[in-house]
């Protein structure tokens, strides 16, 4: 196994093992920038998942040889695995790991977007009948008639920002300019699919906890992003005041695919909007720097060296 495989098994390992702990230690030292813990989370499972390849790919370099006509000659030996010893039992678990992983993968893929496409349609027949589309704070926005103060966004199909009567009636002028900016937010910066995507990797591996942490992780840190981003066009006191407004109990409506202003803890997000900010020096966003470069860098480039040299070989095999 060459140096970057070892490498990179050994970042897969600690990954997977001590990886939610590690993470949350750096993001302190990150500070409180929404943008830069949402890289690290967010690339955090990437950096996981090529970890993986790029010591499976090493294994597989070591065991059967570079070349694909090595790999091919190899597969098909496999079938006697039993008189071939300790290598060939390595080689057809790797094989059927491999397989059984992005068998699994594409399964959940193809069951989590349809699950989704089936409730946007479910909404916006719901919508359709039960709302109706209303200009509020010059903005066009549907408007459901329920007393519970709420809002929420619909990604996809044209769906927009979902406010119910009992917010319009709550919140002053200024606090729905900050509670619209903040859905707008989430459409605009796509933060859905972040979530979207966390949590179709935690479905599909769901006993590793760094699949688990990022997905807690990444939820709340959305709400962040969109309220740093109101913040700034509104300020923070309306922000805050409409978030304690609509932090009440309610009746649960929103689907997989809703971020809605009230949720993902919201009483540490009105903590983070009204506590002192605290500066970041250079050591701490060089450090974040590193760590985020560290946790993607050298997955990739074992897996791009590992690759180039099957490819390399290869090539020298066939002149």
């Amino acid at each position: 196994m060459t140096v970057l495989s070892a490498v990179s098994l050994g970042l897969a390992v600690v990954l997977t093992v001590a990886g939610p702990a590690l993470l949350r230690g750096v993001a302190r030292w990150c500070g409180p920038s929404a943008r830069t813990l949402l890289a690290l989370w967010v690339l955090a499972p990437v950096g996981w998942g090529l970890a993986w390849v790029g010591a499976g790919l090493g294994v597989v370099a070591e065991l059967w040889g570079p070349g694909v006509k090595g790999v091919v000659t190899a597969c098909l030996d496999l079938a006697q695995a039993l008189h071939r010893g300790e290598a060939g039992w390595v080689g057809l678990g790797v094989v059927v790991c491999g397989a059984a992983v992005g068998g699994r993968l594409l399964w959940v893929v193809a069951r989590r977007f349809r699950r989704e496409v089936r409730w946007r349609r479910r909404q916006r027949r719901t919508l359709a009948a039960c709302a109706r589309s209303e200009t509020v704070r010059r903005q066009r926005v549907w408007v459901v008639e329920s007393p519970t103060p709420d809002a929420y966004c619909v990604p996809g199909g044209g769906l927009g920002v979902v406010v119910t009567r009992g917010a319009v009636e709550a919140l002053t002028p200024r606090q729905m300019d900050a509670v619209l900016a903040h859905e707008w937010a989430h459409l605009r910066g796509r933060h859905h699919l972040l979530v979207s995507w966390v949590r179709l990797l935690c479905e599909a591996f769901p006993g590793v906890p760094l699949l688990r942490a990022a997905v807690e992780e990444v939820t709340e840190l959305v709400e962040w992003a969109a309220d740093d981003y109101a913040v700034r066009r509104v300020g923070v006191g309306p922000l805050a005041h409409a978030v304690g407004t609509m932090a009440v109990p309610g009746p649960v409506r929103h689907g997989p695919a809703v971020l809605a202003a009230s949720g993902a803890s919201p009483v540490r997000r009105v903590r983070r909007l009204v506590g002192p900010a605290g500066a970041v020096g250079r050591t701490r966003r060089t450090v974040c720097a590193g760590v985020l470069a560290a946790v993607v860098a050298l997955p990739v480039l074992a897996v791009s060296v590992t690759a180039a040299g099957v490819a390399a070989a290869q090539c020298a095999c066939a002149l």
